[in-house]
């Protein structure tokens, strides 16, 4: 499997995925639909036996009420001169259903009132039925009003013909039903009925088989039987003709004792059959609705064929479709491997060409985009390289400077002490006494200068509290103004509504405020005043920022870049030491913040200070409040 190539590897993968993707699809959808067919199967089954059943109820009530009518009327009397059994045969003559109509006599005899031409055509008289009905041996004593008897004795194979036995009404004048003991609507015994049974006669006729169930646009697809309770059946229905025979084994379909209808699914001489059942309301037939399985799901096998049809085709045209993707893409790959290798040896200007789209294309659009990234990191890495040497130099100054600093710090803080100790010595009108003011002075300025040395050689640290840059602001904006204010230069403070708590050094923002807001004077000084606008806000609820922007003369872009370097100034000699803004840089990082300069000329520079804000834990506890903001008298050093 090691050995195969990308592309036969996506050949097999590809046809192993759609053969079994289809395989799960196809078999999951024959199954589903075996069982949703075999569910509506079972259901349009039961509903056509129920259908059936309550038709044949109806037929069967429909002949029993014209037989006990027909009974009636020949108990009516006729006319002086009229032959009775004329007049009978008249009568059934008008209802073409009967083919034979008897009486069962008191003795127990059979007493015919009327035979139908089409039997005396078929050859079959009287005797002969009356014959067949004694053979068969109905169950006519036990015969109730309500339910009556029905039979097929197959008299003959050329009509079809069932029997129908019903007790007649009783004869006018007779007890009512139950007045001599009997049980109204129930059976009597062998021996006959009593009371008002007794005195109701037993009526039997032929009719054609299709007067108990005649089959309409049946489909062929389906077989219909009406059996007795034995399985017997009286009516067989199938490819959509009525049929004198049917497949034995209905019996073991049918339930043993339940008279409800019914499902099952059960073998007919080692046939698969659907079928359902329903009983004929009270008169012991049974309605069966069937259908060989494998023509229910004919339909399904059709399905499967076809399936396998079009997912062989499907399969072949995505080998083919795969085939050609996979000679593509190993084109490609096999280019990107080279181009892999140039930029190994070095040669990062290499460029890929892939034609077309997708994600080998972007693959080889971000080769090329790494290729030409990997060449500007080389030179970002030359350039960090250098930065790293410059650092490195300049805290090996920031060393020489703290020990310089140490060193001379000693001697001038002795030669500020005798200076004052000669002016408190010498009148105030003495000479001498201006050349130790002098002295005072310049030792003043040159111990300021060794301050400065030192936070930029970063060997002095401050301790962070929680503090609030509004009220820092505040206080530098009142140590500030008055200073301002004899260059003409206005301050706008624009303060947060909330406070904006910080981890931090009070004194050290300060510094940083005021070195950015003198600056901002001196930028103005002499040009008609200007406003220093100082803005704090919170970004986020993350960030404390704070803006210094004045309406100076601006700064040009290429001393922009240069003004937190150390040492650098554009101040004249003696003014301003370059170490101002370098020290306010390192105080802000050291506070975990960033500050920039946008600055354009002609029309001003603004400075941005941002600082991450306290956690809300501590702004709430009670121990992290900022002390209340309160006067404090800060020396103004002008570190430029």
């Amino acid at each position: 499997m090691n050995r195969l190539g990308l592309r036969a590897k996506l050949l097999l993968a590809m046809f192993l995925i759609i053969s079994l993707s289809i395989g799960l699809v196809a078999s999951q959808a024959v199954l589903l639909f075996q069982q949703d067919k075999s569910s509506y199967v079972f259901d349009l089954n039961a509903s056509r036996a129920i259908t059936i059943s309550d038709e044949i109820q109806a037929n069967v009530r429909h002949l029993t009420e014209k037989m006990r009518i027909f009974s009636e009327a020949a108990r009516l009397p006729v006319p002086d001169g009229t032959d009775r059994q004329a007049m009978l045969s008249a009568m059934l003559r008008q209802y073409p259903e009967f083919l034979l109509f008897s009486v069962r006599q008191d003795d127990g005899t059979l007493k015919n009132v009327f035979l139908s031409r089409a039997l005396s055509d078929i050859g079959l008289s009287v005797d002969t039925v009356h014959a067949a009905y004694r053979s068969a041996k109905l169950p006519i004593d036990g015969l109730t009003a309500e339910r009556p008897v029905i039979a097929r004795l197959d008299l003959s194979s050329k009509l079809p013909t069932f029997t129908l036995a019903v007790r007649g009404l009783p004869a006018a004048g007779a007890p009512a039903p139950g007045a001599a003991g009997g049980a109204a609507g129930g059976a009597a015994g062998p021996a006959g009925a009593t009371g008002a049974a007794a005195q109701a006669p037993v009526l039997i006729a032929e009719f054609p088989l299709d007067r108990l169930y005649t089959a309409r646009g049946e489909s062929k697809l389906f077989e219909i039987y009406v059996t007795d309770a034995a399985g017997k059946p009286l009516v067989a229905v199938t490819e959509g003709h009525a049929a004198a025979g049917a497949p034995a084994g209905l019996a073991g379909l049918l339930p043993g004792s339940a008279r409800t209808a019914g499902t099952r699914e059960y073998s007919a001489a080692g046939v698969p059959v659907l079928a359902a059942y329903s009983p004929v309301g009270d008169l012991g037939l049974w309605t069966i609705v069937q259908i060989p399985k494998a023509r229910a799901f004919e339909a399904a096998r059709r399905l499967v064929t076809r399936s396998l049809i079009i997912a062989g085709v499907i399969g072949a045209a995505a080998l083919a479709l795969v085939f050609l993707f996979a000679s593509s893409l190993t084109k490609s790959l096999v280019a990107l491997t080279r181009a892999t290798e140039q930029i190994g040896q070095g040669q990062f200007g290499i460029q890929v060409a892939v034609t077309g789209g997708g994600e080998i294309a972007a693959l080889a659009n971000r080769f090329t985009r790494m290729a030409e990234e990997l060449t500007t990191r080389e030179h970002a890495l030359k350039e960090a390289n250098m930065r790293l040497m410059e650092s490195e130099k300049m805290s090996a100054l920031g060393q020489l400077g703290a020990g310089i600093a140490h060193e001379v710090k000693n001697p001038l803080t002795s030669i500020r002490g005798y200076a004052q100790m000669g002016q408190r010595k010498v009148p105030p009108d003495h000479p001498l006494n201006e050349y130790f003011r002098t002295i005072e002075k310049e030792t003043d300025r040159s111990l300021e200068i060794l301050k400065n040395l030192l936070r930029f050689s970063r060997q002095e640290t401050a301790e962070m509290t929680l503090i609030d840059l509004n009220a820092v602001v505040a206080d530098t904006v009142k140590l500030v103004s008055h200073q301002l204010m004899m260059k003409e230069v206005r301050v706008d403070p624009r303060l947060w509504a909330r406070p904006l708590h910080v981890a931090g050094n009070a004194n050290q923002m300060e510094q940083v405020l005021l070195n950015l807001c003198i600056n901002a004077g001196d930028a103005m000084e002499g040009k008609g005043g200007g406003t220093i606008t100082v803005t704090t806000e919170a970004l986020d609820g993350h960030l404390a920022r704070i803006r210094v922007a004045d309406t100076g003369s601006g700064i040009p872009a290429e001393i922009v870049k240069k003004i937190f370097d150390p040492f650098f100034t554009t101040k004249p000699v003696g003014k301003g030491t370059g170490l101002g803004l370098s020290v306010s840089y390192g105080i802000v990082k050291d506070h975990k913040g960033e500050i920039d300069v946008v600055s354009k000329v002609g029309e001003g520079t603004t400075f941005t200070i941002r600082i991450p804000m306290a956690a809300p834990a501590a702004e709430a506890a009670p121990a992290a409040a900022p002390a209340p903001a309160r006067e404090k008298r800060v020396r103004v050093i002008n570190l430029r």
